[in-house]
């Protein structure tokens, strides 16, 4: 959307109103974010020895991964890579979060 309206109570049971938004000042208050965001891909890459070319697969998962800023920032950093984008993003999390808790070793 370019323009949006946010609740206040939604956020603050005490206040009423409403804010007006655009995309453009939603993505200047989020610039910083996306640096680190940025930064922690490359310290990824960095710490694995890998470069961008050896990606060729990205999975877009969680919340954040909706955001169209999210995903011009990965098709950017990986433009050679296939980009998967699934429906439920929260639902894969929770999902990889199940399997790794099966994978744990048990106490029992």
């Amino acid at each position: 959307m370019v323009n949006a309206s946010l609740d206040v109570d939604d956020f603050d049971a005490n206040q009423e109103g409403n804010i007006q938004i655009s995309q453009d000042s939603f993505q200047k208050m989020c610039e910083l974010l996306l640096n680190k965001v940025k930064n922690t891909l490359n310290a990824a890459l960095f710490n694995s020895n890998f470069n961008v070319n050896q990606i060729n697969k990205v999975l877009h998962v969680g919340g954040g991964s909706r955001m169209p800023m999210i995903k011009k920032l990965l098709r950017n950093m990986f433009p050679e890579a296939e980009h998967c984008i699934e429906e439920h993003p929260d639902e894969v999390v929770a999902i990889g979060a199940a399997y790794y808790a099966y994978s744990l070793p048990s106490d029992s």
